[in-house]
């Protein structure tokens, strides 16, 4: 702890990313937060959200095609009944999150060297950079890119130009590696455009959904009951659903991320509360509202129609169209969802590149060919749309994503109350304490059930 601070004072930052930020901008920031800190919260929102970035980022990665096919699947078949899991989904992952706010903003230290240092290569290296950012960021960019192909293709149609998958796929690899690549560059600037377009896409997202829910409407009765009376379906239908809405929240990446994110803004003991702040109004926030939101269309339409529904988030948003009617919100219906995939597969990028160079142990530079070539990789997603669909594959990764979450979960909650790691900044909360260990053993046992499932010893 005292080399980390001693460090910080003379100007050194934990993370490279951070270099070019001049000390006196850090200063100046971490002043202004302390002089906030005696007004009232509503007046310190707006500057908190400006300052801000990483728990923005956060919900880019965590509102991706897997969480947007899991709500529109639970509103489409069970109307408002399962909007509850929500809670459950991202309720326990900010006892996590809050624990990574601690050790970024208190500790300072390259969490994944840390691991290195108290648990091992295996864990550090090997489970939490290498499998738990750059295998998920390869893998779950193929839905992304595929998504976000087809909701090109359709946007083209309905205003009357032909986009075709086959042809818009550069277009949707030039804009996401273009805005990836930014991240970093020119010290703070490019790091505060990501986040900046990071925090207008989440704004336009929820405006197009809101727009849609607007038009179709809501019935505010069972919302209210959907939200605070639990019910799952009977049978492999019920833990289907419990197992995918669970699971599309907080894990590995958006822990490691975050923290990453955090020591690239240069963020220390001051910016704690930033941190927090960030984490619920940028991360948390999102995640529900967006979530409700697309429930709420599809509720008031695929499960009104009734029928037999179709099972991917292509043939979901394919199916929605006629149903809205009016052409703004077919527009808008199709704005706000194509720019999901594009901002996961933005976040994902970066996370990429984060994971490869903490996993081999490079020095990131922003500049270099390495760092770009890892930010591109995540783009061999481009692939799947010339390969059979690898459902063994999608079981093998799940299985070890399981491992991973389980493992690096209870290193982080090991480090979070190592007196040596962070002294007197370590956990003495039992609340907190137990919060974390609930989100660990909740998303290791979701997963567990949904490969069992998937390999049909689970459910009937």
């Amino acid at each position: 702890m005292a080399e980390h601070e001693q460090a910080r004072r003379a100007g050194a930052p934990a993370y490279p990313l951070a270099e070019a930020i001049p000390p006196a901008l850090l200063d100046a920031e971490a002043d202004r937060l302390d002089a906030l800190a005696s007004r009232p919260w509503l007046s310190r929102l707006p500057v908190y959200l400006k300052l801000g970035g990483p728990g923005f980022m956060g919900a880019a990665l965590t509102l991706g095609a897997g969480t947007l096919t899991a709500a529109m699947l639970s509103g489409a078949q069970f109307g408002y009944r399962t909007l509850w899991i929500v809670w459950i989904a991202i309720g326990s992952g900010l006892f996590m999150m809050a624990a990574i706010a601690r050790i970024t903003t208190r500790g300072q230290f390259r969490l994944i060297e840390k691991q290195h240092e108290r648990h091992g290569l295996v864990i550090a290296r090997v489970l939490t950079a290498f499998v738990g950012l750059v295998v998920v960021a390869v893998a779950f960019n193929f839905g992304q890119v595929a998504l976000g192909t087809h909701l090109i293709e359709s946007l083209g149609n309905q205003l009357g130009v032909s986009l075709p998958q086959s042809l818009n796929w550069p277009a949707y690899v030039l804009l996401t590696s273009w805005i990836a690549l930014s991240y970093g560059r020119g010290g703070r600037r490019g790091t505060v455009l990501v986040e900046t377009f990071m925090k207008a896409t989440l704004a336009l997202i929820l405006f197009c959904f809101l727009a849609c829910l607007l038009v179709v409407g809501v019935d505010w009765g069972a919302a209210l009951r959907g939200l605070f009376v639990p019910w799952l379906p009977a049978g492999k239908v019920g833990i289907d659903l419990f197992i995918a809405s669970s699971a599309a929240a907080v894990g590995v990446m958006d822990w490691v991320f975050f923290h990453y994110a955090g020591l690239a803004k240069g963020w220390g003991p001051r910016h704690e509360g930033l941190a927090r702040v960030d984490i619920f109004a940028g991360l948390a926030l999102p995640f529900l509202l967006i979530y409700f939101l697309i429930v709420g269309v599809f509720a008031a339409t695929l499960h009104r129609a009734g029928g037999d529904l179709p099972q991917t988030a292509t043939e979901l948003s394919a199916a929605l169209i006629p149903l809205l009617g009016e052409q703004f919100a077919v527009l808008a219906f199709l704005a706000g969802f194509l720019a999901v995939p594009i901002t996961t597969t933005v976040g994902m990028s970066i996370a990429c590149a984060v994971g490869m160079h903490e996993a081999f142990g490079w020095k990131p530079d922003v500049h270099s060919p390495r760092w770009k070539a890892c930010i591109l990789l995540p783009q061999l997603a481009l692939l799947g749309a010339f390969l059979p669909n690898p459902i063994a594959l999608i079981i093998v990764i799940a299985a070890v994503l399981s491992l991973t979450n389980n493992i690096v979960g209870w290193s982080f909650y090991l480090l979070f109350n190592d007196r040596e790691v962070l002294g007197p900044d370590r956990s003495r909360s039992y609340l907190w304490n137990i919060g974390i260990l609930v989100q660990v053993t909740l998303l290791n046992a979701v997963a567990i059930m949904w490969v069992l499932n998937r390999l049909g010893l689970w459910g009937d």
